[in-house]
């Protein structure tokens, strides 16, 4: 974070009086004083007066007026952000929805004051923000033109609301850059040109599109404002800044609460909010509606029916064999970013890839423990390790441990785990390890427009003669060669961990 300091140095105290700043002798514990401290807002500089009394206690903050912060949005940290500081006597305070960066300056400001005084900000639990931010420069001017208004359509959401959206729609923002891979099979490139705003994610999909997405379409991150850190509240005045004729917001790292956090002035600066939700109630079909109703909000509700419809087709073929009903199902145990003796989370056939495992026709051995237990609510929880080396299970699933879908496109450097969990006590006599039954999937993929990928290859790996016919391989060029502009080979969707080694 940028900082621009300024400090006015008092002679004495009654000097200091008349400044309206003193100064203690904070290398003999005499810390009283006010103190100024600056740091970089959302719109500039802000700066702050903090007073301490001798041995250091924040007792008055004051924010400098003289600011360039959104009126009506600023107002809200300015107030809230001193009182949690003097409350708590600690720099670690939850952001304000919808102007965490003002609230970060604040926080800033104020460390840099205390700075100044001799002490250590980090003693009052100050840590310096990690930028998220984009590496490339938003030009405000840079924004796509706006089309008239030709028309409007009313679309109901993933949550059953009823939104207005006028049309043509020329420019959108997303809360996140995944979101994205549901639009270009509709719009191709016009993804990327009418694209003003993202959230970020864990993984820093900003730049990751950027670097994958920039050779084949050209710049578009100059006119591609962060309107959220990932799994944070919506930056209102970005969004505002940017001013998109919709904003599209998945369930996921609790988007649709934050979003709905400031849907007062979205509402009030005639920004609507579209909810979606995958990989939702239904992983067999909660992408195919996804794209029919962003069809409706683009235009392109015939392209948005064909896609939906290849997808349909390979949870039909997976249909068709019959595999949940199979008595002779295969044991698996899936496991989430698991390292060393450490193990991780795991899902059962109600969410996550364990969704994905049931629609495989594996038999989840999470779900005696976790299917109806009022702790785990059919979530992701972690269980015993002696349950899992008794249940002996015949294939072990792994995913978030190295592979992902925006770590290991072409040119990148692909995530390698840092352990070898074949190794782990009592792993070496499972029979999924004896048998070279140890699969690492891309963790998004499941909960991606990819999907079904995840599905059809599990099938393939449970149920091996039932799809000798079938190329998930050739399947996936189909799909990419015709909806998108990328080719299958992008990334590395699985990998079959031999033995010890990774």
């Amino acid at each position: 974070m940028r900082k621009i300091f300024a400090m006015i140095l008092c002679l004495s105290l009654t000097i200091g009086v008349i400044a309206g700043c003193s100064q203690g002798d904070g290398s003999k514990g005499d810390y009283a004083g006010t103190y100024e401290g600056t740091a970089e807002g959302y719109h500039g500089d802000i700066r702050v007066e903090v007073t301490l009394d001798d041995d250091g206690k924040i007792t008055e903050i004051k924010v400098d007026e003289n600011h360039n912060e959104t009126k009506g949005i600023a107002e809200v940290p300015i107030e809230k952000i001193p009182k949690a500081i003097l409350d708590t006597q600690s720099l670690s305070v939850d952001a304000v929805s919808g102007a965490t960066l003002t609230g970060d300056g604040i926080v800033g400001a104020v460390a840099d004051a205390l700075t100044k005084a001799g002490l250590d900000p980090a003693k009052y639990d100050f840590t310096e923000k990690r930028s998220d931010k984009i590496t490339y420069e938003f030009d405000k001017d840079a924004l796509p033109e706006k089309e008239p208004k030709t028309g409007s359509v009313t679309v109901t959401d993933a949550r059953g609301r009823e939104v207005e959206i006028g049309l043509p729609v020329s420019t959108y923002a997303m809360s996140t850059m995944d979101v994205i891979d549901y639009i270009v099979p509709l719009i191709g490139e016009d993804a990327f040109s009418k694209l003003v705003g993202s959230g970020q994610d864990g993984g820093n999909g900003l730049q990751g599109y950027a670097e994958l997405y920039t050779p084949i379409v050209g710049e578009y991150m100059n006119h591609v404002g962060q309107i959220s850190d990932h799994n944070a509240p919506f930056d209102l005045e970005m969004i505002l800044a940017v001013e998109p004729d919709v904003i599209i917001v998945n369930s996921a790292m609790g988007a649709h609460r934050y979003v709905m956090e400031v849907e007062s002035q979205l509402a009030e600066a005639g920004i609507p909010i579209v909810l979606i939700d995958i990989p939702g109630k239904d992983q067999t079909t909660s992408v195919q509606d996804t794209l029919k109703l962003l069809g409706q909000i683009f235009e392109q509700e015939d392209k948005a029916k064909e896609v939906a419809t290849f997808i349909d087709d390979q949870y039909a073929l997976l249909e068709s064999k019959n595999l949940t009903e199979r008595t002779d199902k295969p044991t698996v145990y899936y496991e989430k970013s698991g390292y060393s003796e450490i193990y991780g989370v795991t899902s059962p056939s109600a969410s996550g890839w364990g969704t994905s495992i049931a629609i495989a026709g594996g038999d989840n051995i999470a779900d005696p423990l976790l299917a109806d237990t009022a702790a785990s609510k059919g979530g992701g929880s972690t269980i015993d390790p002696e349950y899992i080396i008794e249940s002996d299970p015949d294939f072990i699933i792994l995913t978030g441990s190295g592979l992902g879908w925006m770590d290991n496109h072409k040119g990148s450097e692909p995530g390698v785990a840092k352990f070898d969990i074949v190794n782990r006590t009592g792993w070496k006599d499972l029979k999924a390890v004896k048998n070279n039954n140890v699969y690492e999937f891309s963790h998004t993929t499941n909960r991606s427009l990819y999907g079904f990928q995840a599905a059809l290859r599990m099938a393939q790996i449970f149920y091996p003669e039932e799809f000798k016919d079938v190329d998930v391989d050739a399947i996936m060029k189909e799909f990419f060669d015709k909806y998108t502009l990328l080719d299958s080979d992008v990334t590395i969707w699985d990998v079959r961990i031999n033995e010890g080694s990774k």
